[in-house]
């Protein structure tokens, strides 16, 4: 029996021995899985954004969020920047700028993001400004299009897109090169614009310096700012009538749009141009509304993308064949800004420390210099502007044809032949002519 009791302890002890082997080969074999874990987790780069996904502004918070998904999901499928993944963190908006700051405020400090895009809207971009100039963050701006966002010295906001005051640009050089050289004589101008801050800065830094500088070819011969809230505008445009325009230039948003060409049209008005500035003139609304009243108008604003560029012919096949629509110039500035912070990101070295990788991401971004979907990107400093691109030339006069929006000018930018001057008389005779049936 004592044999026995001896070769029975020595079997327990084989077993206890096997089971410790074995529970250190587990754990052998689990330590690379968590260490693989903990190295996932620091090859991600999470950038924040604020987008109004709840209250008025929502649909663009929607278009804004594929935008960038579609440009993420297409740089992690590459490999990333680096062998880094990108992640987007959006938190809500709600289109209020006090709820905007405070979110900033949490994907810096809580997600500890390396940097912020987007934001829509120029007082929701003001309001992100202050954050990241306090915490030293860099911040890409793609759609907010305030002048003043980048007339502060702002070191750590850059924007791709052009400026409100940029926005005429495609329209003077239209007014320069083809409009002045038909009519070889000086025209005279009337600018009526809706007297809030979008308007104010088209006019203070685009417009005005333009007509200031061209004397000999435009006489302004009327500017009057008005009241968004107006029901009815005949009074002002009976004053347009008596100063005798060749051309009246407008900035305004959807509704004013909308009834000053109905209007404009009653009272009798026929200049050799009627043109918008961005805004309502360029809303889908707009021709719905004012009808054959809104046929022929013009509006400048930033374009579509470089549409003859094979980088952007691609994009936007692959962007219609995903969401059924064509993109628009909301979508090919946030698409961009996400290719922009991406190439910036391959300036960052210092990985493990995120607040000098956000230091090494602002140097890299002051070195941009590439081309996107959207046009050239290049960050610099000039007439007042700080970390601005050079956005004149991303800027297109578009005009209604039949019903829908056409990029007209440049022309090698241009989906269609613009038609000038507008026929008024055709106008008319199909305007009687829908009265009589």
């Amino acid at each position: 029996m004592g044999s026995l009791d001896r070769y029975q302890r020595i079997d327990k002890e084989r077993i206890v021995m096997k089971r410790v082997v074995l529970l250190m080969i587990a754990i052998l074999l689990l330590i690379p899985l968590a260490s693989r874990g903990e190295e996932a987790i620091e090859e991600t780069v999470k950038i924040g954004t604020l987008l109004p996904l709840s209250g008025w502004g929502a649909a663009y918070g929607e278009r804004l969020q594929k935008a960038y998904t579609m440009a993420i999901e297409e740089i992690n499928a590459q490999g990333g920047v680096l062998g880094k993944k990108l992640e987007l963190v959006i938190r809500d908006s709600q289109g209020k700028p006090p709820l905007a700051a405070r979110e900033a405020k949490k994907l810096i400090e809580q997600e500890e993001v390396i940097a912020l895009v987007g934001g829509w809207s120029s007082d929701i971009a003001w309001a992100i400004a202050q954050v990241v100039q306090e915490k030293k963050v860099p911040y890409l701006l793609d759609h907010p299009s305030s002048d003043k966002l980048t007339r502060q010295g702002f070191q750590y906001v850059f924007r791709i897109q052009p400026t409100w005051g940029m926005y005429p640009t495609a329209l003077e050089d239209f007014l320069l090169k083809v409009v002045y050289p038909q009519e070889n004589r000086k025209l005279r101008v009337a600018y009526l614009y809706i007297d809030n801050p979008f308007a104010q800065s088209v006019w203070e830094y685009g417009l005005k310096p333009f007509f200031r500088s061209h004397r000999e070819e435009f006489d302004l011969v009327l500017v009057e700012p008005y009241q968004g809230v107006a029901l009815d505008f005949r009074l002002l445009l009976l004053k347009v009538k008596a100063a005798h325009p060749d051309l009246v230039i407008f900035t305004s948003f959807l509704r004013d749009a909308i009834l000053l060409a109905r209007e404009a049209r009653e009272v009798g008005i026929r200049p050799l141009i009627f043109s918008g500035v961005g805004a309502g003139h360029s809303a889908e609304d707009f021709i719905k509304e004012a009808g054959e009243a809104g046929e022929g108008y013009f509006s400048a604003a930033p374009w579509r993308g470089d549409m003859f560029n094979p980088q952007w012919e691609t994009w936007e096949s692959k962007w219609t064949e995903k969401h059924e629509h064509p993109p628009g110039e909301l979508e090919a500035e946030a698409y961009s800004a996400i290719y922009v912070l991406a190439r910036a990101l391959e300036g960052v070295k210092s990985w493990d420390d995120v607040e000098k990788a956000r230091e090494e991401l602002t140097e890299s971004l002051e070195g941009v210099d590439m081309d996107t979907v959207f046009g050239h990107v290049k960050f610099e400093s000039f007439s007042g502007y700080t970390h601005q691109n050079r956005a004149y030339n991303l800027t297109a006069l578009f005009q209604w044809q039949e019903g829908a929006l056409f990029q007209v000018w440049p022309p090698t930018a241009a989906e269609r032949p613009f038609f000038y001057p507008v026929d008024y008389q055709i106008q008319d005779m199909e305007k009687q002519e829908g009265g009589e049936q």
